[in-house]
């Protein structure tokens, strides 16, 4: 009977230990798929950013909402003169609850908009990524144009294994 105890307990502190392990190597993957972000605007492909998200992904702005990939295209695509692009990584992790921002700021779980939590999909392996967006550009009138951002995104694992942005919120 010890014996079969101790094999229960061996089996599920292994699994423990590789779930930890799956873990970190998703958050290097997400924290890879935002330099590659920060890159493809950086070297003027704005566009290219909405391969990252999801066919049906969703933004969540104060004063509008983008649906779809070719929605979100569209916008990225309007920077016709991009200057830097910064995702600054405030927190990942797997269950929204468990975000630092959110346990410590309870206003802003319940200003998160519904439909924002009607996009996310618990049954499926996700990332939720609290980020300071600084984003820079030219305008067609010379001026520049700089402006900072605290988002919530919802990285989703799609079929083929790697992950896409399923819904942003933009909180300021």
């Amino acid at each position: 009977m010890k014996r079969y105890i101790f094999l229960l307990l061996l089996i599920f502190g292994s699994a423990c230990f590789n779930k930890a392990d799956n873990t970190e190597q998703i958050f290097l993957q997400i924290r890879d798929l935002n330099q590659r972000m920060e890159s493809l605007y950086d070297e003027g492909s704005p566009g290219k950013l909405a391969e990252f998200y999801t066919e049906k992904a969703m933004v969540f702005g104060p004063n509008d909402q983008l649906s779809g990939r070719s929605a979100i295209k569209e916008y990225w695509e309007r920077i016709d003169s991009p200057v830097s692009l910064s995702l600054e990584i405030l927190d990942l992790n797997v269950e929204l609850d468990s975000l630092n921002f959110i346990q410590k700021n309870i206003e802003a779980k319940k200003e998160i908009p519904s439909a924002f939590m009607d996009e996310i999909n618990t049954d499926v392996n996700a990332v939720f990524q609290l980020t300071k967006i600084t984003l820079a550009y030219e305008r067609e009138d010379v001026t520049f144009f700089r402006g900072e951002t605290i988002s919530l995104i919802n990285w989703e694992e799609q079929p083929e294994g790697h992950y896409r942005i399923k819904a942003v919120w933009l909180m300021q």
